[in-house]
């Protein structure tokens, strides 16, 4: 045997096998990297809905107040009652568009609130709004269509947190700015 063909053979043997040894890291390092690609998608999707769950938690929590602010309409009035655990501002009332005859705060139902309105216009201190709406108390507005009509009403009402709210008769909410 030739040791010029010996050398070139085992030369040839060793490229080779290098050559095999380069493909098979080739092949795992574009596995690995599959992987890793495979992986990110998985976290980059488990990230997207616990986004999605954080915000919707946090809408949640904005809402939670406004959510609290009932409206009943009765003949002659339409009554706000603020069972949240804190006061709302700037309460308005709107029934087709217009705004009532005037407006008044309690802590009781009926007579209570009939003789506020009356004393506030008997002192000229008669308002269409309620400037701030305590816990536990009670938005009186006096409507001035027909009583026994039930047009489409709605009120506007600032939260604690500064968010403005419009909420309808029917307990639709969303926020006045939407």
């Amino acid at each position: 045997m030739d040791s010029g063909d010996l050398a070139t053979w085992v030369g040839s043997t060793f490229a080779a096998i290098a050559a095999g040894a380069t493909l098979w890291t080739l092949k795992s390092q574009r596995d690995q990297i599959d992987e890793q690609r495979q992986f990110i998608a998985e976290q980059s999707a488990t990230l997207a809905l616990e986004r999605q769950e954080l915000l919707a938690n946090a809408q949640d929590r904005r809402e939670e107040q406004a959510r609290k602010i009932n409206i009943e309409v009765t003949p002659p009035y339409v009554k706000v009652l603020n069972f949240s655990d804190d006061p709302v501002t700037d309460v308005r009332c709107l029934e087709d568009g217009q705004p009532p005859i005037r407006a008044a705060s309690s802590r009781a139902e009926g007579a209570e609130a009939a003789l506020s309105m009356v004393l506030e216009q008997l002192q000229g201190q008669e308002q269409t709004h309620i400037d701030t709406l305590g816990v536990g108390r009670i938005g009186w507005f006096q409507r001035r269509s027909d009583p026994s009509r039930t047009g489409a009403v709605e009120i506007a009402f600032t939260d604690a947190a500064g968010v403005r709210w419009v909420k309808t008769h029917l307990g639709e909410l969303r926020q006045a700015d939407e």
